[in-house]
């Protein structure tokens, strides 16, 4: 019997209305070597009857207690059989070549991680940002913006099964960048600009969505973790303080949005302190602006 060479790990929480769409992109595959595994993160709609209306025996459904996305996917690395696994949301889209595309480099390079291109779109299928091709600053630029998506991702079993996700749930929606960073202080990042899926937009996955206290409790808990790793430090020793401030700074664009000028101010400072050319970027200085 032939191994599983791709474990597709599907996170879902009510989705029963999008999740039918992403699996069938998945189905659609022109490379067939693969097992989906969809964990239910506690859904209380009807995602469980959706999946399981699909007789594709590459399927596996469970369900478990809300623990959010982090949790859900290193439930999903510990049922995984494939060589490589592949985290997918569950209301994105694979293009039919985006495991075929994947497979024939990971036969040529032999990645311990990968990435491929992908489109951002809107909910009616329109591209609303182009995807900007990698070059090789690529691990360099991460710390300041997380340009990568979990779609694109390909991690190798076994590095994934030693580096699983941080399941701290003040670490929502950035659990992703954390394990991103970690994994470049590890192994090189390769990748293939080749676009293969789309991530679709919708309010949930608007930043300003998220309360400014959570952004900010979120954030100083990254900037703790990423201090607290050697191998992080020894990779961005010079580059440290620019990324705390302008975590700060992005507190701050947060906090002025809510009218909150006193702790605008307060976060100005900090960053002025820690990175004094923060002073000239756009998004601090429109922060002081919203705020004066």
């Amino acid at each position: 019997m032939e191994s599983v060479f791709f474990s597709i790990v599907i996170p879902t929480y009510n989705r029963a209305h999008l999740i039918a769409k992403t699996l069938n992109s998945v189905l659609n595959q022109t490379y067939s070597n693969f097992e989906i595994i969809v964990v239910d993160d506690g859904s209380k709609d009807n995602t469980q009857e959706i999946v399981a209306s699909f007789t594709d025996k590459r399927i596996y459904y469970y369900k478990k207690e809300n623990g959010e996305r982090a949790a859900a996917r290193n439930f999903g690395v510990h049922k995984a059989k494939g060589d490589y696994i592949n985290f997918f949301d569950s209301d994105d889209l694979m293009y039919p070549h985006h495991l075929q595309t994947a497979f024939q480099f990971i036969q040529t390079k032999k990645p311990s991680w990968y990435h491929l291109g992908y489109d951002f779109k809107d909910v009616e299928d329109k591209v609303i940002k182009n995807f900007e091709p990698f070059d090789d600053s690529i691990g360099k630029k991460i710390i300041f913006d997380n340009r990568l998506s979990c779609n694109g991702v390909f991690i190798r079993k076994d590095v994934m099964d030693q580096n699983l996700f941080h399941e701290n749930r003040i670490l929502a929606s950035s659990e992703d960048w954390e394990l991103w960073i970690r994994l470049l202080a590890q192994y090189p990042l390769l990748f293939d600009n080749t676009i293969t899926s789309s991530v679709v937009n919708h309010d949930a996955r608007s930043l300003f969505t998220i309360p400014a206290d959570k952004v900010i409790a979120r954030d100083e808990l990254l900037i703790q973790l990423f201090k607290s790793n050697a191998l992080v430090q020894k990779l961005y020793q010079n580059q440290f303080n620019k990324f705390v401030a302008e975590r700060y700074s992005f507190f701050m664009l947060c906090l002025s949005e809510q009218k909150r000028k006193r702790e605008v101010f307060s976060w100005a400072y900090r960053a002025f302190k820690i990175y004094p050319p923060i002073l000239f970027t756009k998004r601090y200085l429109a922060s002081i602006k919203n705020s004066l």
